[in-house]
């Protein structure tokens, strides 16, 4: 995709004097300031959260306006440029509305949770920035630092917490400086061929020693991204941050710092990186069958609840990953279900074991008797495991479906084997799990907070709605995915 002429005015798109991007992008404005209000003025907390909540759903609620923008058969709405630096495309306001929804959801389950909710909160805001300035990044600069602004904030939430915290804090400081290394290089070596490092296809000079740059420039933009987005290998500090987090972090990083990584690899390598597409895709046949095994085969052993979950989110991305080794605009559209799946899916998830983790409730064996204690908490747990499953009808399924289908039109049979496989793989540690919670009968009652009710009931309609009734959201990911590539809707489903 081509990227347009930079634009000396915000176009609008025919909705009136300003268009929906508009409104989006005023929006985001919006949070950047609140934020920086809310640094030098500290609000209560009530009146904090109100303000957070009504703003992210205004944020939300203007990237799916944009979403709805119908040009016409067969067209895809004006992306807006501003300055040349960021674009809101259908592709871009799909993540931002998914980041919204995530980082509100967190926002919610942390109020009663957080040790300093104000300076939670103030991080969270400039974390959202990073994560939504990677989904507008219309240059491979801003991507690097919306990756940074989303990672420093996430390690200082951790660390706030106590000294326990300081470990998985440095540990997510090390693999981001890691990955962030490997991005500046990899930049580095695109320079000669871009030099205003935007994100349009990169055309290497005839030259065989041109041609290696872009390769080893490829491979170290995949590694470095690879770190934040938890495929094998380099995920092996991945769990320990997890588990040693504490719960409504956790939740950030699964449910939206390893979607931030996925945006920026979409980017990187569907527009950036197109001429190179079969080396990529080759490559993520390996990592998707690696990261799913790995993930898999830990979650097998594990007895501590919050780091099973871990490993599972690993091979969860393992199974995002199937979209880029497709490579093919139906399994991108597949991809971007998935990710949604999985954000809702490990957000309810870590909000009940947030809530079980303050009541010291961590390993498999102090979840027994859940079902009595908590009917709702073990019925939503148990939910959210099948549809990581893939158990019809519910959202998980769906997303497997989409990605299952397009590897095999596109022939890559084996691949699809071996992800069925690993779906049979985790039926083992999630049916232990729901075992553990129903076969002992416990007489006391244990109520759920509020807010942990609010975002465990969110994500329940959610992943049982579009587990339903998914074409609403599909036709939303076919635009996005067409944005991305540049082409039009006609036809997206059989390519």
């Amino acid at each position: 995709m081509q990227t347009p002429p930079l634009a000396p005015l915000l176009p609008t798109f025919g909705l009136g004097e300003f268009g929906s991007a508009e409104l989006l992008f005023g929006a985001l404005l919006l949070m950047l300031v609140s934020s920086i209000l809310t640094m030098l003025h500290k609000n209560s907390k009530i009146h904090l959260i109100v303000s957070t909540i009504a703003l992210f759903l205004i944020i939300a609620s203007c990237a799916y306006l944009f979403t709805l923008t119908n040009p016409g058969p067969g067209a895809l709405p004006t992306p807006l440029i501003i300055y040349g630096v960021f674009i809101i495309s259908p592709f871009s306001a799909f993540f931002i509305a998914l980041f919204a929804a995530a980082i509100l959801l967190v926002n919610i389950m942390s109020y009663r949770y957080s040790s300093d909710y104000n300076s939670f909160s103030l991080l969270l805001a400039f974390a959202a920035i990073g994560a939504m300035s990677v989904a507008m990044a219309n240059s491979v600069v801003m991507i690097l630092l919306g990756i940074e602004l989303v990672t420093l904030p996430t390690a200082f939430m951790i660390m706030m917490n106590g000294k326990q915290y300081i470990e998985p804090a440095v540990k997510l400081f090390i693999i981001s400086a890691i990955g962030v290394t490997m991005l500046t290089f990899a930049i580095a070596l695109v320079f000669p061929f871009d030099s205003q490092l935007m994100l349009s296809p990169l055309v290497p000079n005839s030259s065989v020693s041109g041609n290696y740059l872009v390769v080893l420039a490829l491979v170290l933009f995949i590694a470095g991204l690879s770190f934040d987005a938890s495929l094998f290998p380099f995920n092996l500090w991945v769990p320990d941050v997890y588990a040693g987090s504490p719960a409504n972090i956790t939740a950030f990083l699964a449910g939206v710092n390893k979607k931030v990584a996925f945006v920026a690899l979409f980017q990187i390598l569907f527009i950036l990186m197109l001429p190179y597409l079969p080396t990529f895709a080759l490559i993520f046949q390996v990592f998707s069958i690696l990261t799913m095994f790995f993930g898999n085969i830990a979650a097998m052993v594990q007895e501590n609840v919050k780091r099973l979950f871990a490993y599972s989110a690993i091979s969860q991305a393992g199974y995002i990953a199937i979209g880029f080794a497709t490579a093919s605009a139906y399994a991108i559209s597949a991809s971007m279900y998935q990710i949604v799946a999985h954000t809702f899916m490990i957000i309810g998830t870590f909000a009940i074991v947030l809530w079980l983790e303050n009541k010291n409730i961590k390993s498999i064996e102090d979840y027994s008797g859940i079902s009595t204690k908590n009917p709702f908490a073990a019925i939503a747990l148990s939910v959210f495991m099948l549809s990581m499953i893939g158990v019809p009808p519910l959202m998980g399924f769906v997303g497997k479906f989409l990605l299952f289908t397009g590897a095999i039109n596109k022939g890559l049979i084996f691949l699809t084997v071996l992800a069925i496989i690993n779906s049979f793989i985790s039926v083992y540690y999630y049916a232990k799990l729901i075992i553990a919670m129903f076969a002992k009968k416990e007489k006391a009652h244990v109520p759920s907070s509020f807010t942990i009710n609010i975002v465990v009931w969110a994500c329940l309609i959610i992943i049982i709605m579009f587990g339903i009734y998914p074409q609403p959201l599909i036709s939303i990911t076919n635009a996005a995915a067409n944005a991305l590539l540049g082409v039009t809707p006609i036809g997206i489903l059989t390519h």
